[in-house]
């Protein structure tokens, strides 16, 4: 029996769509801690008006199809960071199973700490050795799909006017100080396709999805923001991309064909939206094309206390910090625990590295 495998993880989705299921879901999300109501009432009002998420059928028919391609070469594993079955428990499952080298695969295309680096703190093992694939948006079939969808799309509208909305998850703007790697990515991303089509400047443009209230700046412009500040200079068609998604989910299915369409329709421009990739042939070739590009890097051992951080656990670092009057702490620090209160928040390893930069990380907390 092989020895090796590919972990295929994904960031979850409810169990069920009752309040009580959507309250355990928003919970495991905030490690733990369970949301107001309003806020879980909120999100239940989303599921209830999409129905279901899909997000865990496709995931274990991706799962399968890549074992189907893989064959004996490797075991092909299945887990979520915030349902089940959880990273931690299949890793178990791996162990008992005798797994010793394990390529890590996470359903996001592109790298971020916020996003990527929180299914690394869940990825630990004294048997399992890992390799944890960080970005793989340049798969040549993934971009090929994109790009067929697209002109598709684009060649049914005739002589009509267009601008493709290429969208991502946000991230907080404290990302551009830190340098997280995604920014560039979802642009890359986008201009990449937009040249393989052709496009002019004024035919595309990058913008941001799925902000949430958590006290802090998101990069903009955010999708339906950008819709509402063009308003008197729109185009017969829209044409949303999605591209930092590869299945149908909430943030698809809600945030694009929900909210955006509704803006659409008030402004009677055309909403189109091409068909995720979820388990179709080409996404399956592109995690083939990615797995077979990194089987052969170096397998190590994972230490995710010393390489990430967890957002929510609380922090004594965090306490001393801001009990420091001769420490200048970064207004959205500032905001953040006046948000969630000094108990509830951890100085994250990127705010860590932009303190140090600046010169400002007390030395004695090394």
């Amino acid at each position: 029996m092989t020895t090796k495998a590919v972990l295929m993880m994904t960031f979850g989705s409810p169990e069920g769509y009752t309040f009580e299921d959507i309250a355990e879901f928003f919970t495991n999300i905030r490690r733990g801690i369970r949301p107001k109501d309003s806020e879980i009432q909120h999100l239940y009002e989303n599921y209830r008006l999409i129905g279901s998420s899909p997000l865990q059928e496709i995931s274990r028919q991706e799962a399968a199809l890549v074992q189907e391609r893989l064959g004996q070469e490797y075991r092909v594993y299945f887990a979520n960071k915030f349902s089940r079955p959880f990273i931690p428990d299949v890793i178990k499952q791996m162990e008992a199973d005798g797994i010793e080298e394990c390529l890590c695969l996470i359903l996001e295309p592109h790298y971020s700490f916020y996003s990527v680096m929180g299914y690394e703190k869940f990825i630990e093992s004294d048997q399992i050795r890992f390799h944890i694939i960080k970005e793989w948006y340049k798969a040549p079939s993934l971009l090929s799909y994109w790009t067929d969808q697209l002109r598709e799309i684009i060649s049914s509208l005739g002589n009509e006017s267009f601008q493709v909305l290429f969208s991502a998850h946000s991230v907080p703007l404290i990302a551009l100080d830190f340098e997280d790697p995604y920014i560039d990515q979802v642009f890359d991303n986008a201009h990449i396709i937009a040249q393989r089509l052709g496009l002019d400047e004024a035919n595309y443009t990058s913008t941001w999805q799925s902000e949430s209230d958590i006290g802090l700046p998101w990069i903009k412009p955010d999708v339906l923001e950008y819709i509402e500040e063009h308003k008197d200079n729109h185009p017969d068609h829209y044409i949303f991309l999605p591209i930092a998604f590869i299945s149908e989910h909430i943030e698809v299915l809600f945030d694009n064909d929900i909210e955006c369409k509704d803006l659409c329709d008030k402004y009677g421009i055309g909403y189109h939206r091409p068909e995720m990739p979820n388990a179709q042939p080409a996404l399956i070739d592109a995690l083939m094309e990615t797995i077979r590009a990194h089987e052969n890097q170096p397998y190590e051992w994972m230490q995710p206390e010393t390489t990430t951080f967890d957002e929510l656990k609380p922090s004594e670092q965090a306490k001393r910090l801001l009990a420091d009057s001769d420490l200048k702490m970064p207004e959205f620090v500032r905001k953040l625990i006046e948000k969630k209160g000094i108990e509830n928040v951890k100085i994250p390893f990127f705010v860590k590295q932009l303190l140090k930069k600046k010169g400002k990380w007390p030395k004695e907390l090394e």
